[in-house]
């Protein structure tokens, strides 16, 4: 069986692993430049709480398989930690209080603000303290198992996705072009995030732009002082960040820049400035001084609102993406993968009969 996989990001990356481990499929991964896609962006926070069930379940696999496996640990440089995930209406027992992580405690805010520098905080206001927790480096263990990949046989390819023909059908076989030659393949599996709209339309399909959302992602490390607090999120302000090293730390806003092209986003001073005036408002015992590095790239936003493996409407039964889960799919990137890889198989071992048609789709731009 031969799957390709388009995108070598985190998701794609850890996909085209996850099919490599199956014998009886070829599994070819094509690159495009990952120097300024989102897993170089990415923080790598790494957490098992969430509001969502089915993101707490990946994000908490992610974690176990991450903490138990050395091997995955040093490939993901992972340093444990705790993080902190402050809710704005917990005394309300909101989704995902009922069951929290082994390793979590509820805090009130007294104790945000003596231990953490929390302050004024809205009323119903609570913390969520994870003791297991830490972060990881994305890119370090996309680099690491793109050479696990290569090691295994599977064929690691730079270039573009540039034409798609479709047989459909049971059998039904895709085969499409790159800038350096044709390929073949039984399924192939769009992981490329912010691109996939835009990849989409290229090739003659319908991209619907509701579907396949981008936004900018902005944020940047400060030399710090004072109280510095553990890796948080903050619902009542959005205010994200983690210590970045000592005497520094990385803080960020999310923005209101949707609909943004990869590769378009520019550093905005004055969201910035809406990331100081947060941390001075809730975090008043943190001192931040210039910025030592700034952070800021486009994102995919899907349907689901999270990582996960969806045919491409209108596409042809053997085309799906993988992709759509935001700035923190590297939380529950390995589980996703896994799931992803395991459905992918599942269909492609019973395929659901289509009437069988034939069709060419060519990149327009």
């Amino acid at each position: 069986m031969r799957i390709c996989v388009v995108g070598a990001g985190l998701a794609g990356t850890l996909l085209a692993w996850r099919l490599a481990a199956h014998p009886e499929v070829r599994v070819t991964l094509l690159a495009d430049s990952t120097r300024h896609d989102a897993t170089a962006a990415s923080g790598g926070l790494v957490r098992a709480f969430e509001r969502d069930p089915d993101t707490a379940r990946l994000s908490a696999l992610s974690l176990a398989e991450l903490r138990s496996g050395r091997v995955l640990r040093e490939w993901a440089g992972y340093r444990p930690g705790t993080s902190l995930y402050v809710l704005a209406d917990g005394g309300r027992q909101g989704p995902g209080l009922a069951a929290l992580p082994p390793s979590a405690e509820l805090l009130q805010p007294p104790r945000l603000a003596a231990e953490f520098g929390f302050r004024r905080l809205p009323e119903g206001a609570v913390g969520v303290l994870e003791h297991s927790a830490g972060h990881i480096s994305p890119d370090g263990l996309r680099r690491a198992v793109l050479a696990d990949l290569a090691a295994r046989g599977a064929a690691v390819r730079m270039g573009r996705l540039r034409a798609l023909t479709a047989v459909d059908g049971p059998e039904g076989t895709l085969h499409y072009r790159t800038g350096t030659g044709p390929g073949t393949a039984d399924a192939l599996v769009l992981a490329t995030g912010a691109w996939t709209a835009r990849l989409l339309h290229s090739l003659g399909f319908a991209a619907d732009a509701a579907r396949w959302r981008t936004k900018v992602i902005q944020c940047a490390v400060h030399h710090a002082g004072g109280l510095l607090p553990p890796a948080f999120v903050d619902e009542t302000t959005g205010l994200y960040g983690r210590p970045a090293g000592p005497g520094r730390m990385l803080l960020g806003l999310p923005t209101e820049r949707w609909g943004a092209g990869p590769g378009t986003a520019r550093f905005l001073g004055r969201e910035e400035s809406a990331v100081r005036a947060a941390a001075a408002r809730r975090l008043p015992g943190l001192s931040l001084g210039r910025v030592l590095r700034t952070v800021v790239a486009v994102d995919s936003y899907g349907p689901a609102g999270r990582l996960g493996l969806v045919p491409v409407p209108g596409g042809p039964g053997r085309l799906f993406a993988f992709t759509g889960g935001s700035g923190g799919s590297a939380k529950l990137a390995l589980a996703a993968s896994r799931e992803a890889a395991d459905g992918l198989l599942a269909r492609l071992a019973h395929p659901v009969p289509v009437p069988s048609t034939a069709s060419t789709r060519r990149e327009t731009s």
